[in-house]
């Protein structure tokens, strides 16, 4: 997979990643080895082979392992009960050989296949000892700390798409209260946007209002139209998985905690 993703890699920092020409003839062979890591791999030998380890680091005396789940982005959506399974699989492996934390992060939170952890943490039963974190904390302290990196302590107004989650309205507040920035939460949701307000926040109901508050923007909504919306030369600190600014080659975009 290393020597994979060495070849993928774009040519410069400048350069967005893009499949090359000659991925595409390959792509039967990928979907089989797909389907079979997907609906076969665990099946056949066990639960330690419901994920392949990435990465092994060790911060002093305590080992941290990078564990990626045998599926591709398709599968949260076309194979729901085999990447259920799967990640089960895996956290039943952690438990057994006695690991302490699991952070599930990513899609394997989704609330369409596990409820955000609640269904790992109820498949492992009472008397587990590993403790299941589902990674928002994290995602959001990292958008939190690339916005403070790249605009310090200026005074600098966020227009802020999926504030209404639990990364973005974890985002919203800590970037108000900690550095002072001032932020208009976006969502379509009537409830929603009293909530924000009954906070102290500005709220919008459309991308427009953004466009005419700033053109910095927090993108944390996968939506098609923030493309068609977002000002031009904007700046974009995005966390939505994917991000939705691959057309718009004049904003400058900054990914965070993806």
């Amino acid at each position: 997979s290393d020597c994979w993703a060495l070849w993928l890699r774009p040519y410069s920092l400048q350069e967005r990643w893009q499949p090359p020409f000659w991925t595409w003839p390959l792509w039967p062979f990928h979907y089989i080895v797909g389907y079979y890591v997907c609906n076969y791999r665990q099946r056949i030998f066990g639960d330690q082979a419901s994920f392949f380890c990435s990465d092994t680091v060790r911060y002093g005396p305590t080992l941290m392992q990078n564990w990626v789940a045998a599926h591709f982005g398709r599968h949260f959506v076309t194979h729901k009960r085999q990447v259920k399974e799967n990640i089960e699989a895996a956290a039943r492996h952690a438990e057994k050989i006695g690991v302490k934390v699991l952070c599930l992060g990513a899609l394997n939170k989704a609330e369409s296949i596990n409820g955000g952890g609640l269904g790992v943490v109820k498949m492992l039963g009472p008397r587990r000892k590993l403790s299941v974190i589902h990674g928002n904390h994290l995602t959001a302290a990292a958008v939190v700390e690339q916005v403070h990196q790249v605009f310090g302590d200026r005074k600098v107004k966020f227009f802020l798409t999926g504030a209404s989650s639990k990364v973005g309205w974890a985002v919203a507040q800590a970037l108000r209260d900690r550095y002072g920035y001032e932020i208009l939460c976006h969502s379509t949701d009537p409830g929603r946007r009293r909530l924000f307000r009954e906070h102290g926040f500005a709220s919008a109901a459309t991308l427009s209002e953004g466009s005419a508050f700033s053109k910095y923007w927090i993108v944390g909504k996968y939506d098609l139209s923030v493309a068609d919306l977002i000002p031009q030369n904007a700046v974009a600190v995005v966390f939505s998985v994917p991000h939705p600014l691959g057309s718009r080659s004049d904003v400058r975009v900054i990914e965070a905690g993806t």
